[in-house]
């Protein structure tokens, strides 16, 4: 029975190093908005004296650039035909510019430089719209299809790791003070997306990386479609033409709206929330978010195996029950004990599952010719929410904020309702692999 198990096990391969190495731009990527979201707000209301509301239209700018942005670069990357392949020049090119850039916005806070700092977050946007469908687009594309809900948790475990150590760096290197310097930490993640860069492009070849891609899904019964656009110039701009699976699509793309709508509203005010309902100063606020990230990272793995085995809507639709219901218990009991790091713990399960499985649905509805495209629009839609979201509770701040957690939970239950009617995006699950590969093996 053991060693039935265990030939079971061996024939579903993943490639873990593999999908690790290509989340390390991600990784880069993704832990800056730990910084951005929790201490550019605070540079913006203490150093230059703005109000909650334009606090909440600054934060807003870096979403409208990814409206544009985030499907332009993701479509260019599809049609790329470099020797690198065709994520990894976007990768390079906007880490390159991030690095320099990203310090430079704690030089102009410290100076009183508002021009400055808005023009070094510019360009550090800018940069980062460059590469940031790359960073999540690479990874669905050296990934079989059954296996990328597998791959994007591989993703989402880099990418949160480093985000938690950015959010350690934040609560040991800023100073509870009224004017911290932030030069240190700001210093710290330019050196981060550096890193990242540099050890991505050095262990990871894209295009052998794609062929071995092609390879295992091969041997699932899988015939993946070309990806080098060089082979059929046409494939690239392919678009996805079944209105039943445009429908589904439109609904995941409408759940990931309001799940940014949600999970944005948090990130952008808890820093001001936590100083004024909790009593955190400081940087300390950060371990409520180191909290919610040890959650996320704790769900990934066991979700995206239980994915395989019940489907990823199903995994999905529970996820987002408990992400709406956490707010409402905090909403409903505002005074800080304890047990609120319970409810961060499960919203972070919660945020890091639904994130995890809605993704790779979308991309089931469409080919590997597009998955830069649809990338893209998964990423200008949350842009969409967070141009929306930070606007919206900014007032909620400023005229009711005991309300934020009721807002949050509002926009988790709609989200809830866009997966519950989406049709389409399950993957084949284990025992259908097993089979195929069973079959392969008899034929063989």
């Amino acid at each position: 029975m053991a060693e039935k198990t265990k030939r079971k096990a061996a024939k579903i391969p993943f490639d873990w190093k593999r999908c690790a190495v290509a989340s390390l731009p991600f990784m880069g990527m993704i832990s800056f908005w730990q910084i951005f979201d929790g201490l550019i707000p605070k540079m913006l209301t203490q150093t230059f004296g703005l109000s909650n509301w334009v606090t909440g239209i600054v934060m807003a700018l870096d979403n409208i650039f990814g409206l544009f942005l985030l499907p332009w670069f993701g479509i260019q990357s599809d049609h790329c035909r470099s020797r690198l392949g065709r994520r990894t020049p976007f990768i390079l090119v906007g880490s390159a510019f991030a690095t320099v850039s990203v310090p430079l916005i704690a030089v102009a806070n410290n100076q009183g430089n508002f021009i400055m700092l808005i023009a070094m977050i510019l360009v550090t946007l800018t940069a980062i719209c460059a590469y940031r469908t790359a960073t999540i687009a690479i990874v669905a594309d050296i990934t079989p299809r059954p296996l990328r809900t597998k791959g994007d948790s591989v993703d989402k475990i880099v990418g949160y790791a480093g985000t938690g150590a950015m959010l350690v760096a934040i609560s040991i290197l800023v100073p509870s003070v009224d004017h911290p310097d932030y030069v240190p930490v700001f210093l710290l993640q330019g050196i981060v997306i550096a890193g990242a860069a540099v050890a991505f492009k050095l262990l990871l070849n894209e295009p052998r990386a794609v062929e071995k891609m092609h390879e295992e899904s091969y041997r699932m019964g899988i015939e993946e479609d070309k990806i080098d656009p060089s082979d059929d110039e046409d494939a690239a701009h392919e678009r996805v033409s079944d209105p039943e699976l445009l429908r589904s699509i439109a609904l995941l793309l409408g759940a990931v709206f309001f799940y940014y709508m949600s999970y944005n509203a948090m990130t952008t005010n808890i820093s001001r929330y936590a100083s004024d309902f909790f009593s955190m100063r400081g940087g300390s606020y950060a371990v409520i978010n180191i909290v919610t990230i040890v959650g996320a990272l704790a769900s990934y793995v066991p979700m995206a195996n239980l994915s395989l085995k019940i489907g990823r809507k199903r995994v999905a639709l529970v996820a987002g029950v408990v992400m709406a219901a956490c707010p409402v218990v905090m909403w409903l009991y505002p005074t800080f004990t304890t047990g609120y790091y319970v409810l961060f713990l499960l919203m972070g399960a919660s945020l890091g599952t639904v994130d995890l499985c809605v993704y790779p649905m979308i991309l089931e509805n469409c080919s590997a010719r597009s998955v830069g495209r649809y990338s893209g629009y998964y990423y200008t839609v949350s842009m969409a929410a967070q141009v929306v979201t930070p606007i919206l509770s900014g007032v909620i701040m400023d005229v009711a904020e005991a309300q934020l957690f009721l807002y949050i939970a509002i926009m988790g239950v709609l989200m809830c309702v866009f997966i519950a009617l989406a049709r389409h995006g399950d993957s084949i699950l284990a025992d259908e692999i097993l089979q195929r590969e069973a079959a392969a093996d008899r034929q063989a």
